[in-house]
């Protein structure tokens, strides 16, 4: 097929199919995956996405277990939490670059008592903007997220499990898989 048959806006993808502007998009965001990982495509003809890849321009949290998210934060004691902090942030900008963040600065407030409740409190408000803008119709609480904190930090739970549901609808894998 030519150009002039599809209409001068249709492009010729690698693939040698031919696709309309809009989803031109779509399908330049798309990256690969790294040689050796599998990629399912899906029924919709789309590529699933996995961790860290852009899809419709957001980028893809990681999906972790909320309970051994928790369980390694406390065997840990507190050192992965840090990390946790640091990555769940960095994800949350990654898929709105509007939201106004800097993980590293995050994560340090949670070592400053007055700051860590309200880096705890301002990062439930932006999972919960990120689940808004994913379509969700009960996003995440940072006040609801500060009284888990003090159930035996199960804010740690609570985010995780939300932040879950955002990954899965893009079809982020689940933590240890091998992509």
């Amino acid at each position: 097929m030519s150009d002039t048959q599809q209409g001068a806006d249709w492009w010729l993808a690698s693939d040698g199919k031919w696709y309309p502007p809009q989803q031109e998009q779509q399908q330049a965001t798309y990256a690969p995956p790294a040689q050796g990982a599998m990629s399912p495509q899906p029924a919709y003809g789309h590529p699933q996405q996995a961790y860290g890849y852009q899809q419709g321009g957001r980028r893809v949290g990681k999906t972790r277990s909320p309970w051994g998210t928790w369980g390694l934060a406390l065997i840990t004691f507190g050192v992965y939490y840090a990390v946790w902090w640091y990555k769940v942030n960095e994800e949350v900008k990654g898929y709105d670059p509007s939201i106004d963040v800097k993980p590293g600065m995050a994560t340090l407030a949670l070592f400053v008592p007055v700051a860590s409740i309200v880096t705890v409190v301002k990062t439930g408000e932006r999972i919960g903007r990120v689940e808004r803008a994913a379509g969700s119709h009960a996003p995440a609480s940072g006040g609801l997220g500060f009284l888990f904190a003090l159930l035996f930090a199960g804010h740690i739970i609570y985010y995780q499990t939300h932040l879950n549901q955002v990954w899965a609808q893009h079809g982020s894998p689940p933590e240890g898989s091998p992509v």
